[in-house]
């Protein structure tokens, strides 16, 4: 564990903000309240609009532990941040699909969380516009 935190460790890579859950699993609800506190007070006190969720530790949540997650995308909101998840387990993507995080919006055909396989591609794709930024760009005068 690193700093001030007992379930994350955060650090800073190309501008991203990342936040490595410590914990193998999460299934108390104390554990994922404190959770939730550690992760918007990481991401508030580095004042970073680009965050990934590091999930390469843990194997087991509950869907408890996923308020913690979407605290962080609420917090976003007002900032118009983004907020990437990366090195899932199988049960972890099944989860967060279930829970329709991972999915797209019918009405807004915006998604909660986007998804990488690993730290790198989800800080790239982080460090990339938006695919509505790029298809809502005007048209260079030809």
């Amino acid at each position: 564990m690193s700093g001030p935190y007992r379930h994350i460790g955060a650090s800073t890579t190309d501008g991203v903000l990342v936040l490595t859950i410590e914990d193998e699993q999460i299934k108390d609800s104390l554990v994922a309240q404190e959770l939730r506190y550690e992760l918007v007070h990481a991401m508030n006190s580095r004042q970073s609009v680009l965050i990934v969720i590091d999930l390469r530790n843990v194997t087991f949540i509950t869907s408890l532990a996923c308020v913690a997650f979407i605290a962080v995308k609420q917090s976003m909101k007002s900032n118009d941040g983004r907020v990437a998840l990366c090195n899932m387990s199988d049960f972890l993507k099944k989860l967060f699909n279930a829970k329709r995080l991972l999915t797209r919006s019918p009405n807004s055909g915006n998604v909660a969380f986007e998804a990488a396989g690993t730290l790198q591609e989800a800080i790239d794709m982080l460090s990339s516009p938006r695919e509505s930024e790029v298809n809502s760009s005007p048209e260079p005068d030809a």
